[in-house]
């Protein structure tokens, strides 16, 4: 018997086993995941103009890129939502097209101006800003910024272009 012969006479005999085996075992439907409403607000519960919303490590941040304001606010488990820090007008750079968290710190990306920064908010809902880049260090025109374990993704959906960075 050649080695090839041999290879296949063990598959076969393998094969004879696992099959009526795999047969045996009972079938196991997959569950679809749920979603459950732990809460809701109504209309003037929330600050009105945030223009983006981010989770980071330590709670979820609020901006408004008109004016520069922000708050830091916490989901407990039972879905009650408690504002750890608000900051007023002015205390953020306005404009920032994109926010986005990384293990690293929060990157703030304007598509305009092709600015950008990097800050950290700390468990007592502070904002560090630990960079700067002025404009034009950032390609113009990302309007989709989006986080991935290996990186920064850039994209602008007009043209089909993209560009990948790493928070360090």
């Amino acid at each position: 018997m050649n080695i090839s012969n041999a290879i296949a006479s063990k598959r076969g005999w393998l094969a004879s086993l696992l099959v009526p085996l795999a047969l045996a075992l009972p079938l196991q439907s997959v569950q679809a995941q749920s979603f459950t409403t732990l809460r809701t607000w109504p209309a003037g519960s929330f600050a009105t103009g945030w223009t983006t919303i981010v989770d980071t490590p330590n709670g979820l941040l609020y901006y408004n890129a008109q004016n520069g304001a922000g708050s830091v606010g916490r989901i407990d488990s039972t879905g009650n939502h408690v504002t750890i820090r608000s900051y007023p007008a002015g205390s953020f750079a306005t404009g920032w097209t994109s926010i986005v968290s990384t293990p690293n710190g929060l990157l703030f990306y304007n598509a305009q101006t092709g600015a950008g920064a990097i800050g950290r908010i700390d468990s007592a809902g502070n904002h560090t800003t630990l960079a700067t880049y002025p404009n034009g260090a950032f390609a113009l025109g990302w309007n989709r910024v989006v986080y991935s374990p290996n990186g920064v993704l850039f994209y602008n959906p007009a043209n089909g272009a993209g560009a990948t960075g790493r928070v360090n």
